[in-house]
């Protein structure tokens, strides 16, 4: 679960330009990160991005990885997504 986790974030950087660059991908994350989202709103809401039961099963168990972790945990993740977004390789130039 870790792993899956780790590998979702080290992802990160290759997808941001100036922030994110990306209103999906933030949004995304926000729900992800949210225990405000259930599992299955967050499966509505990213449904067209998943090809099969796998795809479904995986986006399951990270958003249930989330959903587990404490507020302190969720907020060091909030912390690092901003200083990547800061980062010089996520810069404007």
């Amino acid at each position: 679960m870790k792993l899956l986790t780790v590998l979702m974030l080290i992802a990160l950087p290759l997808a941001c330009f100036a922030g994110s660059g990306c209103t999906l991908l933030e949004e995304a994350l926000n729900d992800t990160l949210s225990d405000d989202v259930s599992i299955e709103r967050y499966l509505r809401n990213y449904h067209e991005f998943l090809l099969d039961g796998d795809d479904e099963r995986a986006v399951t168990e990270l958003k249930q990885c989330f959903l587990q972790q404490d507020s302190e945990t969720v907020d060091n993740v909030h912390v690092m997504l901003q200083t990547v977004y800061q980062s010089i390789w996520c810069s404007d130039s």
